[in-house]
């Protein structure tokens, strides 16, 4: 996992961007809710290692999930998918300064 491999980087800030197009998934589980509640473990586990984990989505419908995983500020919605280009180096920038 990505949060393993930035555990073990030397650097005063760790930022994860996880760039989504819906809710979680698994091949093996179709609880919703479990799936919610296991990738919020998994944020904050990175986040006990000092990682930053922030979520960029394309589902219209995350305000409903996405702040429950990934917290109230640490989230952004992108309404067209044409647009990730634009806001993907703006959110980077306004994350690592």
């Amino acid at each position: 996992h990505a949060g393993h491999h930035l555990k073990l980087q030397r650097s005063a800030k760790k930022l994860l961007i996880v760039i989504t197009d819906g809710e979680p998934a698994d091949i093996d589980v179709r609880d919703p809710q479990y799936l919610r509640h296991d990738t919020k473990k998994a944020v904050e586990e990175v986040a006990r290692n000092g990682v930053t984990t922030y979520c960029m989505s394309l589902d219209p419908r995350a305000d409903n999930y996405v702040s429950r995983i990934f917290g109230q500020k640490n989230y952004m919605v992108v309404d067209h998918v044409e647009r990730l280009p634009e806001k993907l180096p703006l959110l980077y920038a306004g994350l690592t300064r």
